[in-house]
């Protein structure tokens, strides 16, 4: 008895020594807590959007966070030991504290964070490795430091291995899915029109920038507008490179009379910037020869055979402290010269026929413009901006054509000749000015933005074809024609918008907003008449015609704003009055259209690295007065296009859903599922006419409706320094039109999937790869739903590495594979450089251009009445030598951040 009682004993003894150990093991790695207020040490406010890092012995961020709109932050599920708590925000000095985690305190608090001003981060002695990027507010910040590029490299070469950033085949730039909208250097707004964007980043090296921002688009009242996910994209230029002039100056030869010159420069100081570039060549780029031409937009050979002479100069400056000056200025000139080989079917209710052209193009080209943009913000409240746009282009074409029509037998229906000389005037004029005042109440904002926009066209046309109609019966029909077409368009707007916060939370706004579109068209076309040897007026083809366009839209919103969620509320009246005068046939139409426009946006903020959008939106989609004109253009016998002036405007409904993710560890995902329904969408009927013409005309339909899906996920892992982003869209059209007055629906189908990796070894060798899949498919109704689809595989692949004694070796190959213009080649280009001097101011280089001559350029197209085929002669195989002088470089330091 007394063994059992002592062996129970025993095991009791065991139970509560393990629950003892248990307890002990619980407390050792319970979950504790960080949390704390962070302060702006001279002003004693908050600070909002600070970042904090917590460290932990090793060096390793173990959590990251940031403060909210009363400057608190906090860390949970924090396990016992020391750790070190970095705190920052842009403008201020960066604050190290240590902490200890104890078993016996659960929240440890800080409630007191001061941060002093004005104290630059790289006087931090920190031993960690900086993270890749960082979250203030909306801003998205990443240091240039920990994404390396080889040397001489440009702009363009860094920010594309920023995580989630990609770049489409025109060269526009995207950050999750979300467009690109205008580029700031140091904080000042060097370009509002992106297209020149490419170029812009080549004349700028990579080694300027200390930090690449990327922040929402916001208005003048400095609101992000909810549903438009549009953004900028800011470049931190290095202490050290705002002093003195640096930039290239170029000049390459090769063989068939191939040459490349050019000349940058760029000027940065600390409240002004300056850019120059003067390009001229004839290898059919927009870069100099200094630049490895990339296949950086996958699938976008340029047609024919170009000559370009460029000059750009792009400036930014501040006035005091008080303005912002941005002025961009261009000249360019082009000659080109192209084969065009084209097979189009024209699909109708019961019948195709195929159209074959073989044409020969030469056109030329001048333009001159420039953009003014003023930020001027006298006090705190008050903001005013003035933007001014003008360009003036003069172009000039002649087309050769031979062409022919066949039926489903191949059997010939018509075919001739055509010849168009084409020279034209263009000019455009735009002003726009916003004034926004903050009243001493905060959230009580009034804006205010008017424009005007003027457009002048001034054409003249001579076109002469002979066009053979074999069936039913053969006849001949020659036209000799000289049209004169003049439109000019007046567009004056207006727009007032009041806020007025309710609540703690709340805000009232009421909008308004006035547009009135006025075009004047008139045309001149003359017949040449045998017997008088002179052009004859033709009256079916001459007329005055007058359209103004009037509306008024009244639209009142409500906001909920609580920090991490933000709900805007909308529903707006708009009239629309349509009024067209045709003076040649002394007839007057008026319309008048009623819309209520509606919006329902969500923005949640899951925490300061994920956000999540929603939005519901329906908006009046006014008419383009040209779609009104009675005739758009008739310099093809074969193709005639006719305007409609009983169009109505129409109306867009939209169900938006986005997701933003990052991390300070290099990991992006952005997610955005848009479907849209638009009632009277404006479409296309078309029908053949007696003598075999396709006619067109615009016109209104119903059941148009789609569906957009697209995801971008992008990560670097910084060990093998490799950048990889990949990007997934999916779309669904499906449109209404009318053919030979029949109902017609077509359904377009895409998938395109697309991945870009970049790995960066030692600065010495880089490798860069984009592959995509483009499937396209399409089905016609009034063909039994006829359906046609394709793939098209693309491959870039780039390769460029430094050598000892400064050689530079590289090449890229670009492989094109269309399933159905059954056609695929491989355009391979490579290069052997050396650099020379100190610094390696002078670079000479060999290129080679097209390798195996099998560059081409094929498009397949699909409408909703046709399938097209164009196939265009491209550049072919050449040799350059160039060489490549550097003015003003200077060897850049580079700071570091380092944790103890």
């Amino acid at each position: 008895m007394q063994a059992t009682t002592t062996g129970f004993n025993q095991i009791k003894r065991q139970l509560v020594l393990l629950l003892l150990g248990c307890c002990a093991s619980a407390t050792l790695y319970a979950q504790h807590t960080i949390k704390g207020t962070i302060y702006q040490k001279d002003t004693r406010k908050t600070l909002t959007g600070a970042a904090v890092l917590l460290y932990d012995e090793k060096a390793r961020i173990k959590a990251h966070t940031q403060s909210d709109e009363h400057g608190n932050f906090i860390i949970e599920n924090v396990q016992i030991g020391f750790y070190r708590l970095l705190v920052s925000f842009m403008g201020n000095r960066t604050e190290m504290i240590p902490v200890e985690v104890n078993p016996r305190v659960k929240v440890v608090t800080f409630n007191y964070i001061q941060l002093s001003p004005s104290i630059s981060l790289s006087r931090v002695e920190v031993k960690a490795d900086r993270p890749l990027m960082s979250i203030r507010k909306d801003t998205i910040e990443f240091n240039a430091g920990e994404l390396p590029t080889l040397p001489n490299a440009n702009m363009h070469e860094l920010i594309e291995k920023i995580p989630g950033l990609t770049v489409d085949e025109n060269g526009n730039l995207f950050y999750l899915g979300s467009p690109i909208k205008e580029l700031f250097v140091d904080g000042r707004s060097l370009l509002q029109n992106m297209s020149n964007v490419r170029r812009v980043m080549e004349i700028l090296k990579a080694d300027l920038a200390e930090k690449i921002q990327i922040s929402d688009k916001k208005n003048i009242s400095g609101i992000t507008e909810p549903g438009k996910n549009e953004k900028v994209l800011n470049i931190v230029v290095k202490n050290e490179m705002k002093k003195g002039v640096r930039g290239t100056v170029t000049g390459g030869y090769g063989t068939h009379d191939r040459y490349n010159t050019g000349a940058t420069l760029n000027m940065f100081r600390k409240k002004f910037t300056l850019l120059g570039d003067v390009l001229t060549n004839n290898n059919n780029t927009q870069s100099d020869a200094s630049t490895n031409y990339r296949s950086n937009s996958i699938g976008s050979n340029q047609q024919g055979t170009n000559k370009i002479f460029n000059v750009g100069a792009y400036t930014t400056a501040e006035i005091g402290k008080k303005i912002k000056l941005s002025v961009n200025l261009r000249h360019q000139e082009q000659d080109m010269i192209s084969n065009e080989l084209q097979e189009q079917e024209n699909i109708f209710a019961d019948s195709s026929t195929f159209y074959h052209s073989n044409a020969q193009k030469h056109l030329t080209g001048k333009r001159n413009g420039g953009i003014l943009f003023m930020d001027i913000q006298p006090n705190i409240n008050n903001k005013i901006i003035v933007m001014a746009n003008v360009e003036r282009e003069m172009r000039k074409a002649d087309n050769k054509r031979l062409y022919n029509t066949t039926d489903s037998r191949m059997d010939t229906l018509n075919s001739g000749t055509l010849h168009n000389n084409d020279s034209a005037v263009n000019k455009a004029l735009d002003l726009t000015t916003s004034y926004s005042h903050k009243f001493g109440k905060t959230g009580r904002i009034l804006s205010l933005q008017t424009s005007l926009r003027k457009t002048w066209q001034y054409s003249y046309q001579s076109n002469i074809s002979q066009n053979n109609v074999f069936r039913p019966l053969y006849h001949a029909d020659t036209i000799n024609q000289y049209v004169a077409p003049k439109n000019e368009v007046s567009n004056v707007s207006t727009s007032v918008t009041y806020s007025e916060p309710i609540g703690k939370y709340w805000s009232l706004a009421m909008a308004y907003a006035f547009q009135n579109a006025l075009t004047r068209n008139r045309q001149n076309t003359f017949d040449f008449n045998l017997f008088k040897h002179d052009y004859i007026i033709n009256d079916s083809l001459t007329y005055r015609f007058n359209s103004r366009i009037v509306n008024h839209t009244v639209k009142p919103s409500l906001t909920y704003n609580k920090g991490k969620l933000m709900l805007i509320g909308a529903a707006g009246l708009s009239l629309s009055t349509l009024t067209s005068d045709n003076f040649t046939t002394r007839n007057k139409a008026v319309r008048h259209t009623t819309y209520v426009d509606r919006a329902l946006s969500a923005v949640i903020k899951i925490d300061p690295y994920k956000t999540l959008n929603i939005s519901l939106n329906g908006v009046t989609l006014p008419l383009d007065a040209q779609l009104l004109w009675p005739i758009n253009n008739n310099s093809n016998p074969l193709y005639v296009q006719l305007g409609n002036p009983e169009l109505i405007n129409a109306f867009a409904n939209t169900l938006a859903l986005t997701y933003f993710s990052n991390s300070i560890k290099g990991v992006a995902f952005g997610h955005n599922l848009e479907a849209r329904y638009i009632q009277h969408s404006f479409s296309t009927s078309v029908f053949t006419d007696s003598l075999g013409r396709q006619v067109s005309m615009p016109i209104n339909v119903s059941g148009t409706w789609g569906v957009t899906d697209n995801t971008t996920l992008g990560f670097r892992l910084k060990t093998p320094g490799i950048t990889i982003n990949y990007n997934n869209v999916f779309e669904y059209n499906r449109t209404a039109s009318q053919i030979n007055h029949l109902d017609n629906i077509t359904k377009k189908y895409s998938l395109i999937q697309g991945l870009a990796a970049s790995v960066n070894w030692q600065k010495r060798m880089e490798f860069i790869a984009k592959v995509e899949v483009d499937y396209r498919g399409s089905m016609l109704s009034l063909q039994n739903d006829h359906y046609t689809d394709y793939i098209q595989y693309t491959l870039a692949f780039n390769a460029n590495a430094w050598l000892p004694q400064d050689f530079n070796i590289g090449s890229n190959v670009q492989y094109i594979n269309n399933t159905d213009a059954a056609t695929h080649f491989t355009l391979l280009n490579g290069w052997i450089g050396k650099t020379l001097l100190p610094n390696r101011a002078l670079s000479a280089k060999f290129y080679a251009f097209d390798l195996l001559r099998q560059n081409k350029s094929v498009i397949i197209y699909y409408g909703s009445t046709y399938r097209e085929r164009l196939e265009t002669t491209n550049l072919s195989q050449y040799y350059m030598f160039s060489l490549t002088y550097s003015y003003g470089r200077k060897s850049s330091k580079t700071s570091t951040l380092k944790v103890p």
